[in-house]
């Protein structure tokens, strides 16, 4: 008896040395931990991001003196990095074949031989690319996000034209893909052009899933490549 007592004391303060452990030192994990997810910001990039965001959170918390809120936030950042480097590992064929594809056509913008990448759509970095929810055409809170700060650069820019390249994941038969490319491109334009942009500067062209930036099967592939990018003219 008097050693389960003893047993269940020890037990009793590991439980509460881990909930009191200083909110800096599990911040540290994270960020070792982050730094061991290999190449996850490129073949698990929702997880990734998802991992560093949690970061940047537990920190912000941590310097408001929320150490509560920091520990459990910097946990959680320890935990999707690691899942990101698993998905990174799990995901790494695919993803070898999309950054060997990505390495390719910046050789050859940069030798510039344009009629070599007529088939190739690269997005203008400096806007957001939107995204959608699968088998979806309406835009969520953060696609409307994303469209505004495309419009506030389309005001800086008068005279740019843009072409809405719209794209589906791969799941679905190709005619269906391309008039769910060509709603999402639509419904895009819509919006922009209700923000006060005329509509002759935009043109939606749908891809359907025939141009993924994403060749894996797993969800976070697809939804990288559900989406509507702005290539400007």
């Amino acid at each position: 008896m008097k050693k389960f007592l003893i047993s269940l004391a020890v037990g009793f303060m590991l439980t509460a040395c881990a909930t009191t452990q200083n909110a800096n030192d599990v911040i540290d994990e994270a960020v070792a931990a982050m730094n061991d997810t290999g190449n996850a910001s490129e073949c698990a990039t929702l997880t990734y991001e998802q991992a560093k965001k949690a970061l940047a959170e537990a920190q912000a918390a941590a310097e408001a003196g929320d150490q509560e809120t920091a520990r459990a936030k910097a946990r959680l950042a320890q935990t999707l990095a690691k899942q990101a480097k698993e998905e990174a590992e799990l995901n790494a064929e695919d993803c070898a074949k999309r950054l060997a594809q990505q390495t390719e056509i910046a050789q050859r913008l940069d030798n510039n031989v344009v009629s070599d990448v007529d088939d190739v759509v690269v997005s203008d970095e400096t806007f957001e690319v939107v995204y959608f929810d699968f088998d979806e055409a309406q835009l969520s809170s953060a696609a409307v996000d994303a469209i505004m700060k495309n419009i506030t650069i389309l005001k800086q820019k008068p005279n740019m034209t843009i072409q809405l390249a719209a794209h589906t994941d791969e799941r679905g038969t190709t005619e269906y893909n391309l008039a769910l490319s060509q709603k999402r491109g639509e419904t895009v334009k819509n919006y922009v052009t209700t923000m006060g942009i005329a509509e002759t500067r935009l043109s939606v062209v749908p891809y359907g899933k025939e141009k993924p930036v994403a060749f894996g099967s797993r969800e976070q592939d697809y939804a990288l490549n559900r989406r509507v990018e702005f290539i400007g003219h």
